[in-house]
């Protein structure tokens, strides 16, 4: 991770060798399933919707566990004024309870963003939309986020 630049603010997105990974990436037609934020405070952390809601966990042994590829999408540098309150936004969710009803109904059609549960890429979208980065009420898929032309081009990681 040292020969990366990841700030706090920053996505990640991953492609999970499972059989769940691979049944999402065949339903939304992208090539990534779970979406994550990067919180940087001394060490790189993420923070991330999991199925017992969100966690943090420092990213190098995330992603050193993790059995498939992750991209990093690192934030414009012109959005750097929001990244303090992204993080503010993110680290208030810690806690909440995974979103399994809209994660499944997501499968079939879209569902709107309530913020009491999150699935992961509803997270990273309420998080960016908490600061006007993003907008409507519709929440993103992962590898759906190029919509709001937020990020430079994503780089492999693992």
């Amino acid at each position: 991770m040292e020969k990366f630049d990841i700030k706090s603010g920053d996505m990640l997105e991953f492609s999970s060798d499972s059989v769940i990974g691979k049944l999402i990436r065949w339903r939304t037609g992208k090539d990534v399933n779970h979406t994550s934020l990067v919180f940087k405070f001394g060490e790189l952390y993420t923070l991330e919707a999991l199925g017992n809601g969100i966690d943090l966990h420092l990213l190098k042994n995330r992603i050193d566990k993790f059995r498939g590829r992750v991209y990093w999408y690192p934030l414009h540098d012109y959005l750097d004024e929001y990244r303090d309150d992204i993080m503010k936004w993110a680290l208030m969710q810690i806690d909440k309870m995974y979103d399994y009803e809209s994660l499944v109904a997501n499968l079939f059609g879209r569902v709107s963003v309530n913020g009491r549960l999150y699935f992961c890429s509803e997270y990273v979208f309420a998080a960016y939309k908490s600061v006007g980065l993003a907008y409507g009420d519709t929440a993103c898929r992962p590898g759906e986020f190029g919509q709001f032309d937020l990020h430079k081009e994503r780089v492999r990681i693992k």
